[in-house]
């Protein structure tokens, strides 16, 4: 029927896995819900319509393009027009596995005992459509950015597995 629409909803989630180093063990599990960055939502729709892809320096296809997540100190509350986090820690910037499953995109993360210590982080933010690695993602897109409580202290008694899947609901 002409005129008819649907909406849609994209929906950020966070699952947040704090394991003993040594045993791997589950200590904390932290799960939340969040909002999708406006910038997150241009990103999704142009990459129905132009997939991000990098090519090698002869011209080859040569995957898509990385994302990373960061950890950062900031307290600001996230908002829909955030393009980065306040306080991010460079050094906690990793390139993310991605995987898709019907209407789901799974980024993870594991930040092994000897990573990315010595802080107290309060925010997380996933940035896509890097055309570099890890470190160069403030050229991506912030597509999700979650206030963390509590807040992950971490140190190398402990690794940390982060999953952010964002559905389109």
């Amino acid at each position: 029927m002409v005129g008819d629409t649907e909406k849609s909803k994209v929906e950020g989630r966070w699952t947040i896995i704090i394991r003993d180093a040594k045993t791997e063990k589950e200590i904390q599990r932290i799960e939340k819900k969040n909002i999708i960055t406006n910038g997150g939502k241009a990103f999704f729709a142009r990459m129905l319509a132009s997939p991000c892809v990098r090519f090698d320096t002869g011209g080859n296809y040569a995957g898509r393009c990385h994302a990373a997540l960061v950890m950062g100190t900031g307290t600001t509350t996230p908002t829909e027009s955030d393009t980065g986090l306040s306080q991010p820690v460079d050094a906690t910037a990793k390139l993310c596995s991605i995987s898709h499953d019907n209407n789901e995109t799974t980024y993870y993360v594991r930040y092994m005992p000897e990573d990315a210590n010595g802080y107290t982080y309060t925010e997380l933010g996933i940035y896509d459509g890097l055309q570099g690695g890890a470190d160069k993602y403030s050229s991506g897109v912030l597509i999700n950015h979650l206030q963390i409580s509590p807040a992950i202290e971490k140190t190398n008694d402990i690794l940390v597995d982060i999953y952010v899947t964002i559905k389109f609901l």
